[in-house]
């Protein structure tokens, strides 16, 4: 490897590019969540992994396919919500990993063409080579900005922990039972806590109560 001379400047010319590098690390952390739950699952079932999938699922779109009729397949999988409101929605999610997924290998494989700034917003143009159909290959150019990669990037996070959930599940180490009741307890600790702030027990200025994370949409 050849050794920059200059890291420093590397590293300031790099900040603009902070978007891309998050949105990425963040894909990859899901792809990794999403692969140890293919693992976990075979170990645990392997007559369901064998009828999914005979062989490892290597391309996004067999992984996407796997952990949709795994869940599907799966009793224990179903009671696990997506959201703090006890939704599950796997069409959904097929669309979300195949839209992340798509992102990744344009980030990855993509070559930026350019870049626009504007006060608010940071664009990117990507052009890659991608088949169009059987033997036949074309360019194509993608323009994503920013903006969309904090899109990216939360919807990235939300489902990995989603998968990771998933994972335990499989492990035995949480269940969809335990996970409500501590959520319930939560919502009962929050409002007594509200209630000693109403009477004037606790100042709502205290810094130990802003450190509270907020809650799921549940209230």
């Amino acid at each position: 490897m050849l050794y920059h001379p200059d890291p420093d400047e590397f590293i300031a010319n790099s900040k603009e590019y902070g978007a891309l590098g998050k949105a990425m690390v963040s894909l990859s952390n899901l792809e990794f969540a999403h692969d140890d739950f293919v693992f976990e699952m075979h170990k645990q079932n392997q007559d369901l992994t064998l009828k999914l999938s005979k062989k490892f699922p290597r391309h996004f779109k067999e992984k996407t396919d796997f952990l949709i009729n795994a869940v599907a397949n799966s009793n224990r999988l179903l009671q696990l919500p997506m959201f703090a409101t006890g939704q599950l929605n796997l069409l959904w999610l097929q669309y979300q990993l195949d839209e992340l997924y798509e992102i990744r290998a344009i980030i990855a494989h993509g070559s930026i063409f350019f870049s626009e700034t504007t006060p608010d917003r940071i664009t990117w143009k990507f052009e890659r080579i991608v088949q169009s159909e059987k033997n036949a290959w074309r360019p194509e150019a993608v323009e994503i900005s920013n903006g969309y990669l904090a899109s990216v990037y939360y919807s990235a996070s939300c489902i990995k922990r989603y998968i990771i959930n998933l994972t335990r599940c499989l492990k035995g180490d949480s269940c969809w039972e335990s996970m409500y009741q501590a959520d319930k307890q939560i919502r009962r600790n929050r409002l007594a806590f509200s209630e000693l702030v109403a009477t004037g027990v606790v100042v709502k200025s205290d810094r130990w109560i802003n450190a509270f994370p907020p809650l799921g949409p549940v209230e």
